[in-house]
């Protein structure tokens, strides 16, 4: 039989009271009953924690074994972006129009979507991308009403004001980000981990967050978690879909364990790219900070918090990542062997940027920012100029990852192209439609007509991409 322990002490409370004479006596139990409550609330909620890897295990999530299996010669990445419900809607746009796209390869039809290799996302467009790796189709019927015309903005804040919600995270073993994920395990993302996650012919999602210890992209891949020595794939999808987007402030950082030593954390590349003589390139940056994961002794615990922090486009920071290609970027040798890599003739990468640029209503009042608008005005300078930077970056080192591979091929061997397509609300030619764009805040709600709107922009801005138009004529 089960027991609403709640009201079974408040009726408990109601009988003793009429029975008791002496009003401090009835309210000495009155705080006895609330500590008992409290403490069986905390006991209820607890951290969901990353496991130790387990040696030799053949259950590791990365482009070996998650790569669905379509066509060698096509390789399709999307970048989803940050932006809360904005970016998801604009992303989930992005979905509806490659399932509609018709290709035709080695004398087969089939859907663009089919053909889409890898999914990397930040933030807002981990939701979109986190629920078609789980589910695949089941998105065009389920996520819109599930997620993005839902009101999760409020839903999230009546969670968070609960009684039960406030005793749980007065432990110091759990906080507003762990309240959120485990809200979302038991609800959008139903209890899976990353065993349940790209299968069969799903593309292979690559979730990305911030490491705030290190000040580094954190993706959430098994080559990433050899560093922690934790094993992936039975870590909840949710906790990653969470750290992706937990905002500094809003929400407390999502913690995973560093273990001690391993083999899997012992990769020659690290020590390589320390000894190098220059200290500029990228790769000796990523294995400084790899390098402290090391010493679990003095970071036995790793935080992370929202991936646009450090990559809000989550394409540069993870497909072109000395850890996710095991330290060969120019032969991306994480997700091509030798062998695949000959194969490869079009490339097709798709950024879906929901960035906005919209004016400051202290600035249209001609009026002095407070120091909430000035913090706010400062993060939003810091983010659009690394937006641009690195959307730039990443399209060029695509473009030399392409010349480099074709350098390796015989000349009258067919050649790769890349084809770099990059979607924003600059695109928008109506200045009017445009700004009604950039006006859509980077929350958790927005008014069915605004998702609708998104969803017809993602699909409206790829059909008008000609680097998207170029790769389909190229499969002709």
């Amino acid at each position: 039989m089960r027991i609403d322990i709640p009201t079974y002490y408040a009726r408990l409370l109601q009988k003793l009271s009429k029975l008791m004479v002496s009003p401090r006596l009835c309210f000495t139990f009155f705080l006895f009953i609330i500590i008992v409550i409290s403490l069986l609330f905390t006991g209820c909620a607890k951290r969901v924690w990353n496991k130790p890897i387990v040696e030799k295990s053949t259950a590791r999530y990365d482009f070996h074994n998650n790569l669905p299996k379509n066509s060698d010669e096509v390789f399709v990445v999307l970048a989803f972006s940050g932006g809360g419900t904005r970016a998801a809607a604009l992303s989930y746009g992005v979905l509806e129009k490659l399932r509609d796209t018709p290709v035709t390869i080695n004398g087969v039809e089939r859907r663009l979507l089919d053909e889409v290799d890898v999914i990397s996302s930040v933030s807002g467009g981990s939701y979109t991308a986190a629920y078609y790796g789980l589910f695949g189709d089941d998105i065009f019927e389920k996520f819109a009403p599930e997620f993005l015309y839902e009101d999760w903005q409020s839903r999230l804040i009546r969670l968070a004001i609960r009684p039960q919600s406030l005793i749980a995270m007065s432990s110091s073993e759990y906080n507003r980000g762990d309240l959120v994920a485990n809200n979302l395990h038991n609800s959008l993302f139903q209890q899976k981990t990353f065993a349940d996650m790209s299968r069969g012919k799903l593309p292979y999602v690559i979730l990305n967050a911030s490491d705030l210890n290190n000040a580094m992209t954190f993706s959430f891949t098994q080559q990433q978690f050899d560093f922690l020595c934790s094993d992936l794939s039975s870590y909840p999808v949710a906790n990653a879909v969470m750290a992706s987007s937990s905002v500094p402030g809003i929400f407390a950082p999502i913690a995973l364990h560093n273990f001690s030593d391993c083999s899997q954390r012992s990769q020659p590349w690290v020590n390589n790219a320390l000894n190098q003589d220059s200290h500029l390139p990228r790769s000796y940056a990523i294995a400084r900070a790899l390098d402290r994961y090391s010493q679990p002794e003095r970071m036995p615990v790793v935080r992370l918090v929202d991936g646009g922090v450090t990559d809000n486009l989550g394409v540069r920071g993870s497909m072109m990542s000395p850890v996710t290609q095991y330290g060969d970027v120019p032969n991306m040798a994480g997700a091509f062997s030798p062998a695949k890599l000959r194969q490869v003739r079009q490339v097709l990468v798709v950024v879906a940027n929901a960035q906005t640029y919209s004016e400051h209503e202290w600035s249209v009042e001609n009026k002095d920012p407070s120091f909430l608008d000035t913090i706010s005005a400062a993060s939003e300078v810091a983010l659009g100029t690394l937006n641009n930077e690195t959307v730039s970056l990443a399209k060029k080192e695509f473009l030399q990852w392409g010349e480099h591979v074709n350098a390796q091929r015989p000349a009258n061997a067919p050649q790769v192209e890349v084809h770099f397509s990059v979607l924003t609300f600059d695109q928008v030619k109506d200045k009017t439609e445009r700004a009604k764009f950039d006006a859509m805040p980077t929350t958790f709600h927005l008014q069915p007509e605004q998702v609708d709107d998104l969803r017809y922009l993602g699909s409206d801005l790829l059909e008008q991409s000609k680097e998207f138009q170029n790769f389909r004529n190229a499969l002709q």
